[in-house]
C-alpha cells in the first residue's frame, strides 16, 4: 500500500473497511451477551496491569494524561494504537502506553451475540502522590467523566461483517489530495440502543477540506454499541475526534 493511500481516509473509517473486508476469526462461542463493549480487563496482561509505573517514575515521569484511539479485533488484539491526545510533559507516558497497546489484549466489543471489531477511546490517568505512581484507565475521553472518576464507557463504532449498505457517502474529492491531514471534532448523540440521534461538528481542522460535512453524512451508516454507565446500557452525549490522513499505526 503506497503512502498517499494509507492516508488517504479517516481513520475510524479506515478500520471500518479493514475489518469488514477481514474473515472472521473462529472463537469459542462461550455464552455471549447480545451487546457488550470492547473493554480493557483486569489480567495479568491487561494494559493497567502491564504499564510500567515504576519505570515512568525512575525516568521522572509526573502527573500526565494520555487519550488513545484504537481498533480492537475481534479477538481484542490492538491495531492502529498511534492516535493520541496528552498533557503537556506526557511523553514518556505517551510512549510506555504506545509500547504496551502493541503487547496487550483487550475483551473484544459483542454485537447481536457475536464478537466483533470495535473503535476504543481510553485515558491513561499517572499521578505520583508522595513519591508513589498510581494509574488509573478510563474507556471514555470525557474529562467531566473522568474528573468525578465514575464507571462509564462510551459509545463505540463497531464493525459488523457483512453489513450492506446502500447509497454510502462518498468521500469528498478534495480530502482525497495526498496532503489533506486533519481532525474533526464532533458531538455524538445515541440513544440505549447505539442508534444516532444527533450530530453536531464542534471544529475541524484545517478549514476548507469538507472533513466534517463528510463525518456528518457517514454517521448515520455506521454501527455503534450505546455508552455504559455502571455496566448498563444508556443514552448518552459524548465528543469524539475523527482523524483524516494519518499513517495507520500498525
Amino acid at each position: 500500500m503506497t503512502s498517499s493511500r494509507r492516508r488517504a481516509g479517516f481513520g475510524m473509517a479506515l478500520f471500518a473497511l479493514f475489518f469488514l473486508s477481514a474473515a472472521p476469526i473462529a472463537l469459542s462461542a462461550g455464552q455471549l451477551p447480545d451487546r457488550r463493549p470492547a473493554m480493557l480487563g483486569f489480567g495479568p496482561g491487561s494494559l493497567v496491569n502491564i504499564i510500567d509505573v515504576q519505570k515512568l517514575v525512575a525516568k521522572g515521569q509526573r502527573d500526565a494524561w494520555v487519550m488513545f484511539q484504537c481498533a480492537v479485533a475481534d479477538d481484542g488484539v490492538v491495531y492502529g494504537s498511534d492516535f493520541f491526545t496528552t498533557s503537556p510533559d506526557a511523553q514518556m507516558l505517551k510512549d510506555e502506553v504506545r509500547r504496551r497497546l502493541r503487547q496487550t489484549r483487550f475483551i473484544p466489543a459483542v454485537y447481536d451475540g457475536k464478537r466483533v471489531a470495535a473503535w476504543f477511546e481510553g485515558t491513561v490517568v499517572f499521578v505520583v502522590v508522595n513519591g508513589k505512581p498510581h494509574l488509573r484507565l478510563y474507556a471514555s475521553q470525557d474529562m467531566d467523566e473522568i474528573k468525578r472518576g465514575t464507571d462509564f464507557v462510551a459509545p463505540q463504532l463497531v464493525f459488523v461483517p457483512n453489513r450492506l449498505r446502500s447509497n454510502w457517502p462518498k468521500t469528498p474529492t478534495v480530502t482525497k489530495r495526498h496532503d489533506a491531514a486533519g481532525y474533526v471534532m464532533m458531538r455524538h448523540s445515541v440513544d440505549a440502543d447505539g442508534k444516532t440521534t444527533a450530530m453536531t461538528v464542534l471544529s475541524e481542522h484545517p478549514p476548507g477540506y469538507e472533513f466534517g460535512t463528510y463525518v456528518t453524512q457517514i454517521t448515520p451508516f455506521l454501527d455503534f454499541l450505546p455508552g455504559y454507565r455502571n455496566g448498563k446500557p444508556v443514552a448518552c452525549s459524548y465528543t469524539t475526534k475523527w482523524r483524516f490522513g494519518r499513517p495507520l499505526g500498525y
